[in-house]
């Protein structure tokens, strides 16, 4: 079932991006996933298209993770098989197995849209299907890769209400990107 809601917004509070994205590895209790987007066409000037957040919930209907909501509004409102695209995701958690093969199949039915994820953490990196969802986004020609300082700062200055403050690094965000890095270039090898 397609999601029938798309629960967009421009940007985020501070907060809700310190707290969401924060890159520790193992949390508990924060399990939406927020997703940042960028749509743009390949090409010399490549204009952007859309760049939004979804903020994905989960609805007991439609089963709407930040993922299939993107899908969604892109399928529905955006994509054109004379067109090929640059997407970009910034998530503060890798895709769950059902999205991530979800993605996968969606990249392999369109080779007209280049898909990169950037993502904070690593959700249930130790659980073999989590791990299988990741490869199998990687084997249809999705880039993924573990959010660091750069990914972090462009986030804040193109997604968060950030009053014209600079993006201040939290504690631990090199050492949790080193290891977050590790562990998916183990998954993905």
């Amino acid at each position: 079932m397609k999601p029938h809601f798309r629960n967009t917004v421009e940007r985020m509070y501070r907060d809700t991006f310190s707290y969401n994205f924060y890159n520790r590895p193992i949390l508990s209790r924060r399990n939406t996933v927020w997703l940042c987007y960028e749509v743009k066409t390949k090409g010399p000037s490549r204009p952007r298209l859309d760049a939004k957040i979804f903020r994905g919930q989960v609805d007991p209907e439609t089963h709407c993770h930040a993922e299939r909501c993107f899908l969604s509004w892109f399928c529905d409102d955006i994509l054109s098989p004379n067109t090929n695209y640059e997407v970009t995701w910034y998530t503060s958690w890798s895709p769950c197995p059902e999205c991530a093969g979800e993605v996968a199949e969606f990249l392999a039915r369109h080779s007209n849209v280049n898909l990169t994820i950037f993502t904070a953490r690593l959700y249930y990196f130790w659980d073999t299907d989590y791990q299988e969802g990741l490869r199998s986004l990687s084997q249809e020609g999705a880039s993924v890769e573990i959010m660091g300082y750069k990914d972090f700062k462009y986030c804040w200055e193109n997604f968060v209400y950030n009053d014209d403050e600079p993006f201040k690094p939290w504690k631990g965000l090199k050492y949790n990107f080193l290891f977050l890095d590790s562990k998916l270039q183990e998954i993905l090898e």
